[in-house]
This record gives C-alpha cells, sequence and structure tokens, in this order.
C-alpha cells in the first residue's frame, strides 16, 4: 500500500500577493512525493507567514494535528527550514515523528528524524536558520536607521494623515483635516474625548479600522512626524545634533506642535498621562485580602504576559500577592455599568445635593499633604516608596472628588450617559478617564481572593453601588 504524504509548504512574505513561491514548493514537493510513488492526501499551506516569531501557522498546525492522529506516513517540505525556524518547534516534530514514525522528506535532502545522527542534523539546518534570521533582522534594523538619517518615513502600518502614490508620500486630504481639526481644539480646551468624538462623527477612523480613543489620539498629535521630523523606533531621529528632516508634506507646523506639547503634558490637566488613565479601575480597586489599593502592571509566566490589577502590597516583605487579569476585571464591571445605566431609574444613581465649596477646601487641602510629601523625602523623613504610595492614595481621592464636583455641576459623562439612547454606543465614545471617571462616581469595586490556580470567574469581582 502506498504511502500516504502530506505536503507542507511556507514563504514568510508574498510580497507580490499572488502566492507564486508557495505554488513553486508544492510542484517540486509533489515531483518527490511522485519519484517515492506516495499518495498525496494533503496539501497544506501558510502563505506570508513567518515561521521564526511564534504567531500561529493554521497550515502548520493541521499538519501536527495530522501527525498525532497517524492520518500520514510521511510529511514533505522543500526545505527543513520551510516548515521550521525555531529549535523549540523542531523537538516537538521530532517527538511526533519518533511516537508515530512519521518520515520527514525534502527536497533539498532527506533528513531521518528517526536516527541520532538525523536529528543532530536537523538541529543543527535549524540553528543555522535561527542565526539567519537573527542576521536579517539586524541587517533590516541597520536599514532603517540609514532610511531614517536620509529622512525618509518608514512605517510597517500607513500612518493616519499619509499614504503612498507611485514611490511618493503624500497626504490624505480628509484625515488630515481632521487632524488639523483635533489640534485646534485641544489649544482652544476641548478633551482629547471631544477631539476623539469629532473624528468618530467625521467617520474618521485610526489606520487600524478602530475607532480613536484619548490615549491614541494624544499619541498622534505629539509625534514629530506631522511636523517633518523624522522619528525611529519612537525616537526623533537627529544628526551631528540637530533633528532631521523628512521628505514628505507637513500637516501640524512645527509651533503648532509645540504648543499641543505644552497643552498636553501640562500636569494641571485632569486627563492625567499615567497608569490611571489606561485602565479603568487602576488606582481605584480594592484587595479584597488586605484592603490596599491595587494599580495595574504587566505579569509574564513562561513568555507570556498580560495586565494585571496588583496589589499594592505585592513588593514588600508580608505582601498578599493578590493579582487578576485586567481586561477580565474590566469585562465584568463594564457590562454591570452598562446593565444597570440602562434601567429607566438610572438617573437616580447620583440624583444627590453636594456642597461644592466644601468639596474644593477638601481638595485643596489634599493637594496641599501630597505637595508635602516632597519636603518629607527630601529631608530623609519618609522613604521613597512610602512617599510614592501615599502619594497615589491622596491622587486618587482628589481625583474622586473633582469627580463629584463635576457631577454636581452638571459636566459629568455620567450625566450623558443616562440621557443617551444607546449607552452601549455613548460608553464606547469615552476616554478611559471618562469612563473612569463614572465607574469611580457610581460604585466601589473589590477584587476577592481565589483559591492558587483557580481560573477567573465574575464572583471574584464585588461591586458595591455609592448610592441607591
Amino acid at each position: 500500500m502506498p504511502a500516504r504524504a502530506v505536503i507542507y509548504a511556507r514563504q514568510s512574505l508574498d510580497r507580490s500577493g499572488d502566492g507564486a513561491a508557495v505554488e513553486r514548493q508544492i510542484e517540486d514537493c509533489q515531483a518527490l512525493a511522485d519519484r517515492r510513488h506516495w499518495t498525496v492526501v494533503e496539501r497544506l499551506t501558510d502563505n506570508d507567514a513567518s515561521a521564526s516569531g511564534g504567531k500561529p501557522r493554521p497550515g502548520y498546525q493541521r499538519l501536527l494535528k495530522l501527525m498525532r492522529a497517524g492520518g500520514v506516513d510521511a510529511v514533505v517540505v522543500w526545505h527543513l527550514d520551510r516548515l521550521t525556524r525555531r529549535l523549540i518547534d523542531l523537538e516537538e516534530i521530532i517527538s511526533i515523528c519518533e511516537a508515530t514514525g512519521v518520515r520527514l522528506a525534502t527536497v533539498t535532502g532527506d533528513v531521518d528524524l528517526s536516527t541520532d545522527t538525523g536529528q543532530l542534523m536537523a538541529r543543527i539546518l535549524a540553528s543555522v536558520a535561527r542565526a539567519e534570521v537573527q542576521r536579517k533582522g539586524i541587517r533590516q534594523r541597520r536599514a532603517n536607521e540609514q532610511r531614517a538619517q536620509a529622512g525618509q518615513m518608514g512605517w510597517t502600518r500607513r500612518p493616519f494623515g499619509y499614504a503612498r502614490e507611485d514611490g511618493r508620500i503624500v497626504v490624505v486630504d480628509d484625515e488630515a483635516r481632521g487632524l488639523e481639526r483635533a489640534a485646534e481644539m485641544v489649544l482652544a480646551g476641548d478633551t482629547l474625548a471631544a477631539c476623539c468624538r469629532m473624528l468618530d462623527q467625521a467617520g474618521l477612523t485610526a489606520t487600524t479600522g478602530k475607532p480613536w480613543v484619548v490615549t491614541s489620539l494624544r499619541r498622534a498629535l505629539l509625534n514629530p512626524r506631522y511636523s517633518g521630523r523624522v522619528t525611529y523606533n519612537g525616537d526623533e531621529v537627529t544628526k551631528d545634533g540637530m533633528g532631521v528632516s523628512g521628505q514628505w508634506p507637513i500637516i501640524l507646523p512645527a509651533e503648532t506642535q509645540q504648543r499641543l506639547a505644552e497643552k498636553l503634558r501640562d500636569v494641571s490637566r485632569r486627563v492625567q498621562q499615567g497608569t490611571d488613565l489606561k485602565f479603568l479601575l487602576s488606582g481605584s480597586a480594592i484587595c479584597g485580602r488586605c484592603g490596599s489599593v491595587m494599580f495595574a502592571s504587566p505579569m509574564g509566566v513562561k513568555g507570556k504576559r498580560w495586565q494585571v490589577y496588583r496589589c499594592m502590597k505585592t513588593k514588600r516583605a508580608q505582601g498578599c500577592y493578590l493579582a487578576r487579569r485586567q481586561d477580565l476585571v474590566d469585562e465584568v464591571v463594564e457590562a454591570v455599568v452598562l446593565a444597570r445605566l440602562s434601567q429607566p431609574d438610572a438617573a437616580s444613581l447620583f440624583a444627590e445635593d453636594e456642597d461644592v465649596p466644601a468639596l474644593r477646601v477638601e481638595c485643596a487641602e489634599l493637594r496641599g499633604r501630597r505637595d508635602d510629601l516632597a519636603s518629607l523625602l527630601a529631608d530623609g523623613l519618609l522613604s521613597a516608596s512610602v512617599v510614592r504610595e501615599r502619594s497615589q492614595e491622596l491622587t486618587a481621592k482628589i481625583s474622586a472628588l473633582e469627580d463629584r464636583i463635576s457631577q454636581a455641576l452638571g459636566d459629568s459623562p455620567l450625566t450623558a450617559l443616562t440621557a443617551a439612547e444607546d449607552v452601549h454606543s455613548a460608553w464606547m465614545t469615552l476616554g478611559m478617564r471618562e469612563r473612569k471617571q463614572v465607574i469611580d462616581t457610581l460604585m466601589t469595586v473589590t477584587i476577592l481572593p481565589a483559591g492558587r490556580g483557580a481560573r477567573f470567574s465574575p464572583e471574584q469581582v464585588r461591586i458595591e453601588w455609592r448610592t441607591a
């Protein structure tokens, strides 16, 4: 009975989009299978997919599934580096071949993974391929740096406001006008959230296809690219101590961008540029084990990284080490808020009288206490870690008081949400700072401890409404 074979072909970058390189590999692999009198039961491809980055490859995953299930006797590839460029992937393939007896054949020469010599040769080839990937990366980075020094704009994703035509960088008129309008609004005192809504109403999305948010718009307005200055890896490129001028049209004059920088980086602006702005509950969520405030921070295990809300006592000698995935917690809280604000009596949640002058006096007192921390640190009376902790606590209290003042004066986003016909759509137009203001006004969120290794569940998030 003829051996059952699967052909696998891959190329990293398909510049033409026609998959010609993959087709050539398949033709050569089919010819090899025909010479061996093997029956090709399936042809799998991953076009425009790298084998060195660790990203999922559908064709490759299908191949491994067939091998494990015993549905194939041989795998045919053009070269071993078409199958994998990572030693970790090669070890997985070797393990499967040893367990199932699957043979690996290449157009450029067989590698017998059933023998020690064959496995050694495969590991050498994989190491050589990996080294070539690293050398290629170094060459590409150096070429990118050289282009930046020459004033050329490089991008992996088209920047908002620009496009390429016949090798030249040109301005996209409607996007440029939107960016200019956003800059005018910020300089006139409008919030970034209002600018995002303006862009959304004009039908202008970011080049990712997603609506603008406060953080991405702020980053765009501060990007030196729009005033004709070259950047590389986020930093402005200099030559002989001077900034390099770009070879493309300017959208925002340098003077305008300088004024924007002064405005957006002003510490007195209510839209703060820290973790409190980036994450919904950072600085306000309460640890259910020790009662401390929790903050967003990165966490990584076995090469995976994600954001968590972590107890502020985590790094102390007697810390409680409570942490929960930030995105999962946010999902629960947002679902509860939107469900409640969609009810007919939502306005009753914040219908209360406030003594605004008294709240302002309390804010001023807290700011004074926060300013005094710097003197205590300078005098050596408090450590830097204690000063940082107390400053964060005071900042959270000041923010909550400012939200109450805004609510009493009628300019809170909560008012707009309760009046909206579609609460979910209205919520999506808000910036993170405004969403956080709504959450802090309405509720207290406590993240409860769970057993070691326990999966996340909504019951681990306790929500207590501030008003009835």
